[in-house]
């Protein structure tokens, strides 16, 4: 019986030891890990690497509204001061065509007045 009770042994043992193995697979698969843990930490780093993203985003908006603003602002000044050349330049041809008018009728009374 000593060598019938020996064969069963190992077969009972075997039996546990898959049953512990399955246990501790079940376990683990129930039992959040180490690895699993860093899941919300990942999510968190994530999170603010996207909010970091979102936050350059924003700041290089804010850059070119500055931009545009002041490309603006130029844009006002140029405007201004070509309508200003643009005066300028009619008022400088109305006064050379006056002028070239005036000396047309002072060479016309000239001549007028030599005959």
């Amino acid at each position: 019986m000593s060598t019938d009770a020996q064969d069963e042994a190992p077969a009972p043992s075997r039996l546990l030891e898959d049953l512990r193995q399955r246990l501790v697979r079940a376990f683990h698969r129930a039992v959040p890990r180490a690895g699993s843990r860093r899941a919300p930490e990942e999510a968190e780093a994530a999170a603010a690497r996207e909010e970091h993203g979102q936050a350059r985003v924003e700041s290089a908006l804010e850059g070119l509204r500055a931009e545009l603003l002041e490309m603006h602002f130029q844009n006002r000044q140029l405007t201004r001061t070509l309508l200003d050349l643009n005066m300028k330049m009619q008022q400088l041809k109305k006064d050379y065509e006056l002028e070239i008018a005036s000396d047309s009728r002072d060479l016309e009374d000239n001549a007028m007045n030599q005959e």
